[in-house]
């Protein structure tokens, strides 16, 4: 064999080296394209309509027309969102509204993200571990394949609203491999971190609420400027990082500025133990094979305490690690302040109302630190346990994404899955009487009614199914005085918000969408009695004070 044959000999074998921590993430990948594929033909579900199929602002805006999208929302949620609202657009002109174009989009975007997850997770390993840099490629394939698995990604793939978390998914994990790729011996790299910063401002333009990337690439720009040595640093070097805190917030400005719906701020300790308890359900999911859900139980559960108190350990474990950053280089350190700051824009530090306090697709980035945290400890045992390990995380994981995406064939399911794990839990409860009342289903929605166990919320949805029932039967007699008397009994529960809601903003969603079904049954109730006074002042007056 000559010179040149055995140089290429050890060319291809370094090649096929290189090449083959990657198998580990195609086959994760394929996995999970399998189970996602399988759901490509289930139909629009919830807030889909506000976003698409009801959307005609969106739908008629024309292409001389597109700046619009930087302008001000268009969404009924009145969330600014322009890149995600142009990834829209742009499928609703070249398919209509077709949720197999949508939903293959979403798994498009969360292909291109893990290339990412790999190339980052590779270059924090070899900065934080130099002294074990030639298994630094098969750890990255690992927190990759694990990502790619992880069932709290299910919710962002599978459901075409959740493109919000997945595009942004997206940028933010090329934000964080320039900002990473910029490091170099006495300096940033000037390209590089430019390109960081316009990678975070499409992020943020995508969704407001990763803003906690900011600080951890300035964390990250901060430790690179730190290891240059005394008499190479430059000051000026800090602005960088000062850079992307002062775009963070200059760009939090203008979605504030361009969105409403913000809830009034409660100081008391209830507020401390939501934020906690939040943090610790998400760290549970983060962490955890259970099964997947739409609507999760915070202050309702049982262990609430215990989330609390685990809430509370993430938070000590996250100064804990800060503090070894400040000593020395951890992975672990990290990861575990990534995870935290990810999680803080959903602790209601800055409260609003949404459906349930905890939803896995605020999980959608936080689950790349916490899988990162779990290989980087792990990697300190042997291969064999550690191999053992990580087959079986992912099997369960995988499990889980398999059994989750089952779930999101019609929304019924989904709130199907949660009254069966969660029974007497006011969120699915209160949907579910929702979906039978639209089929008509009085009997079986007054038992969904009176299986809630939260008593005021409980007494207002058995009102509204006896309002309901009662404009029905109005119709049909002729007489609506009893309607009347229903729906002003069923008003009266309405008109304030519960002493709850001012710490549990999920209630103030159950308010909200029973005053609209109030004011829907008087708008019924006036239309089908347009001659009758006593129906059409009462109707009139109701609704005055309902949009009030």
């Amino acid at each position: 064999m000559n010179l040149g044959a055995v140089r290429m000999w050890l060319v291809r074998t370094q090649l096929a080296r290189m090449w083959q921590p990657w198998v580990i993430i195609l086959l994760s990948a394929a996995v999970a394209v399998g189970i996602y594929w399988q759901t490509l033909h289930y139909p629009f579900i919830s807030d889909d309509s506000g976003y698409l199929t009801d959307n005609q602002k969106l739908a008629g805006l024309h292409l001389s027309e597109l700046w619009r999208l930087f302008t001000e929302p268009y969404n009924d949620f009145f969330e600014f969102l322009p890149l995600r609202e142009f990834s829209y657009w742009f499928d609703i002109k070249l398919f209509g509204l077709n949720p197999v174009a949508f939903r293959l989009h979403n798994i498009i975007l969360y292909l291109l993200s893990l290339p990412l997850v790999y190339a980052t997770t590779l270059g924090l390993w070899r900065y934080f571990r130099p002294a074990d840099i030639a298994s630094a490629a098969w750890a990255a394939a690992v927190v990759t394949a694990l990502f790619a698995l992880h069932p709290a990604l299910v919710e962002s793939v599978v459901w075409i609203s959740g493109r919000k978390y997945v595009l942004p998914n997206l940028f933010a994990m090329l934000a964080l491999w320039l900002a990473v790729n910029a490091r170099r011996e006495y300096s940033l790299s000037v390209p590089h971190a430019i390109a960081a910063l316009l990678a975070f401002a499409a992020m943020m333009l995508a969704k407001a609420s990763y803003v906690a990337v900011a600080p951890i690439i300035a964390l990250l720009w901060l430790m690179f400027w730190h290891d240059v040595p005394a008499v190479n640093r430059r000051r000026a070097q800090l602005l960088w990082p000062l850079a992307i805190l002062f775009l963070a917030g200059l760009l939090v400005v203008i979605f504030i500025a361009t969105s409403i719906g913000r809830e009034p701020v409660y100081f008391a300790v209830e507020a401390v133990t939501r934020s906690l308890a939040v943090l610790g359900w998400l760290i549970r999911l983060a962490v955890t094979p259970e099964s997947r859900h739409y609507f999760y139980p915070v202050f309702e559960d049982i262990y609430f305490p215990a989330m609390v108190a685990l809430g509370g350990a993430v938070l000590i474990m996250s100064t804990v690690g800060l503090v070894m950053l400040l000593r020395k280089r951890s992975l672990e350190g990290f990861a575990l302040i990534a995870f935290l700051l990810l999680c803080i824009p959903y602790m209601q530090l800055l409260p609003y109302a949404p459906p349930s306090l905890v939803s896995d697709r605020f999980l959608a980035l936080a689950t790349w630190p916490i899988v990162l945290l779990i290989v980087a400890l792990a990697w300190r045992l042997n291969a064999v346990p550690r191999l053992s390990l990580f087959l079986m995380i992912a099997l369960l994981w995988g499990f889980q994404t398999l059994e989750r995406s089952h779930d999101w064939r019609s929304y019924e399911t989904l709130v199907d899955a949660d009254l069966r794990a969660f029974p007497g839990y006011s969120m699915p409860a209160m949907y579910k009487a929702d979906i039978q009342l639209s089929q008509k289903l009085i009997f079986e929605a007054a038992e969904a009614a009176a299986s809630i166990t939260m008593p005021e919320v409980r007494n207002t949805m058995i009102k509204l199914v006896k309002a309901h029932q009662a404009v029905s039967d109005s119709i049909s007699t002729g007489d609506p005085r009893h309607a009347m008397e229903s729906l002003v009994d069923f008003a009266g529960d309405l008109q304030q918000f519960p002493a709850q809601a001012q710490w549990n903003t999920s209630l103030k969603v159950i308010w909200r969408i029973n005053r609209k079904y109030l004011e829907f049954e008087w708008q019924k109730l006036a239309r089908y009695f347009p001659d009758d006074v006593l129906v059409q002042y009462n109707a009139g007056a109701s609704l005055s004070s309902i949009r009030k």
